[in-house]
């Protein structure tokens, strides 16, 4: 983890969150892999003065209590001094490994400035007494140990921010370093954590800054090699920095069939918290937590249905084909301007393409990382800007991620009107961030963008009313006959697609002609409202 100040971590509370229990746990950070005790307790050890550490009856942690600190205080191991300025007691982010009949606990000890270093304590029993073994390795990045067991051989991953993650082979005797230290990752990250399933070992960790509350920008990763000692590629996110309550997820660790992370509580002022997840599992190739990812197969055609309005699709709006072209929401009706072509482009993202315009693909306009940032179509060339992911949200809904910002797919402003805007915005994990995917029937593709656009009317009083707007597309005058008796009192309204009313007037005549000449080209919603009911088109002014 980064390095943070004794003051700051104790702001920091410790809590657990399940789908059943919440409680609040002491002051912690950093979990290690839950273990089980020779008593049958199971256990986690944290960041905190001595290495502090707590034990459940169950693995789910719903009795938990706090256990004597490995190293009570004013006694932690002698030799820290000699490769740590200014330590004093407080240890971060440990590991723990049962071999045999001997438990090995790995620790980090860091002091005033870059250097830091990680040693070893053995016991027979969790609760102690502990024996300490000494220097593992030591340097400007010697934070975060964990351990794997494979094939009999014993492994540590490490690192932080200072030069990235490396790896060594450890003795399954002494606990010692065996091997020479081999580098796996560059760059600012953090926290790491290996995990072997089939022939991949899977490398998780942490890109982003914890120890900030409900602005820690944390978000964990997960790289995958057919070594151990890497090359570790195809980096892909596996918690983002935010997912409703949960922000800054965090310092990966699997044990007892439990997945356990920290995080920071959107709903309790940012406080740390500890996660314990059974809904680990693997598909693709992948690990997920959740439901397994959408059942999506490349080169097939789907519906994007939005959760706040599925009887509505996610849709070009006004059967647009051209670059630019709007992406909305319309009730489904089953037109290809409503069907997508989902496309794998790898590294478990994938592209949307548009029946319409299958050249095409969903796009954040202009690469945009802000929120609010519009989507809609364009020449599909690669970038990260169009291509999405798809993470589950746990009850067969999905959120549909931006690679470029890391930002979700969102109906804007809650919408759940016909033409509501879809834009880019941080995860929140609101209904109007879910989605789902239905496959349908591909679709031919529909008329050119010169020929004539059919719009469909939205008749929400009766269904005898006929507005009639012409022509559309428009240059400057748009003619309206509401094709209601002259003297009738009529209002109309112009909403862009950000949601915003740009004009609004009222008629009395059964036809009427408006000026639009100050309009900025573009797609509109426009509303006529009369006496027998209101009407809403899209139309497009070129």
């Amino acid at each position: 983890m980064e390095k943070i100040s004794f003051s700051k971590v104790l702001l920091l509370f410790m809590g657990f969150l399940s789908s059943q229990v919440f409680a609040q746990f002491p002051p912690s950070h950093d979990p290690s892999t839950m273990i089980r005790n020779v008593d049958g307790r199971y256990w986690i050890f944290t960041t905190g003065n001595g290495v502090w550490a707590m034990s459940s009856s169950n693995a789910d942690f719903t009795n938990w209590q706090a256990e004597s600190t490995p190293f009570p205080n004013g006694t932690y191991p002698s030799w820290i001094s000699n490769y740590v300025t200014g330590f004093t007691g407080f240890f971060w982010a440990p590991d723990v490994i049962k071999i045999g009949n001997t438990y090995y606990l790995y620790y980090s000890c860091a002091g005033q400035g870059a250097p830091a270093a990680i040693g070893v304590a053995t016991a027979t029993n969790l609760s102690g007494p502990w024996t300490d073994q000494g220097m593992v390795v030591a340097g400007n990045n010697a934070i975060d140990p964990a351990l794997i067991l494979d094939n009999g051989r014993l492994w540590m991953t490490w690192g932080n921010w200072q030069t990235g993650i490396d790896i060594c082979e450890l003795s399954t005797s002494t606990g010692k370093r065996i091997s020479g230290i081999m580098h796996l990752v560059s760059g600012q990250v953090e926290g790491p954590g290996i995990y072997k399933n089939g022939s991949y070992y899977y490398l998780f960790y942490q890109r982003g800054l914890c120890c900030n509350g409900v602005n820690s920008t944390y978000y964990m990763v997960v790289a995958r090699s057919s070594s151990i000692t890497g090359p570790y590629t195809d980096e892909r996110v596996f918690l983002p920095n935010q997912n409703g309550q949960v922000i800054g997820p965090g310092h990966f660790g699997y044990g007892e069939g439990r997945l356990t992370y920290h995080f920071y509580d959107a709903y309790d002022n940012g406080n740390a918290k500890l996660m314990v997840r059974t809904d680990f599992g693997f598909a693709n190739g992948w690990p997920y937590v959740g439901n397994p990812p959408a059942p999506l197969i490349s080169g097939h055609t789907y519906r994007i249905v939005p959760r706040m309005a599925d009887l509505k699709g996610v849709e070009v709006y006004n059967f647009g084909t051209a670059n630019g072209s709007n992406v909305s929401q319309w009730e489904y009706w089953g037109g290809a301007t409503q069907k997508w072509i989902a496309t794998n482009v790898g590294s478990g993202y994938w592209r949307f393409s548009p029946a319409t315009a299958p050249s095409r693909a969903m796009d954040v306009y202009n690469v945009s990382t802000a929120n609010g940032a519009n989507v809609n179509i364009w020449d599909y060339w690669g970038g990260y800007g169009q291509q999405w992911a798809i993470n589950s949200t746990g009850d067969g809904w999905y959120t549909v991620v931006s690679r470029n910002s890391g930002k979700c797919l969102d109906v804007e402003g809650f919408s759940t009107a016909n033409g509501g805007n879809l834009v880019q915005w941080e995860c929140l994990n609101g209904y109007n961030q879910h989605f789902r995917f239905e496959e349908v029937p591909a679709a031919a593709r529909p008329a050119e963008e010169n020929e004539e656009i059919v719009v469909k009317n939205v008749k929400s009083n009766t269904e005898n009313l006929e507005i009639k707007v012409y022509p559309n597309p428009f240059a400057d005058i748009l003619h309206i006959d509401s094709g209601s008796n002259s003297g009738e009192a009529n209002s109309i309204k112009l909403i862009n697609t950000l949601g915003q009313t740009v004009f609004e007037t009222s008629f009395t005549t059964k036809t009427f002609e408006l000026n639009l000449s100050s309009l900025q080209r573009g797609i509109y919603m426009l509303s006529v409202n009369t006496a027998s009911g209101v009407t809403t088109k899209k139309i497009k002014k070129n």
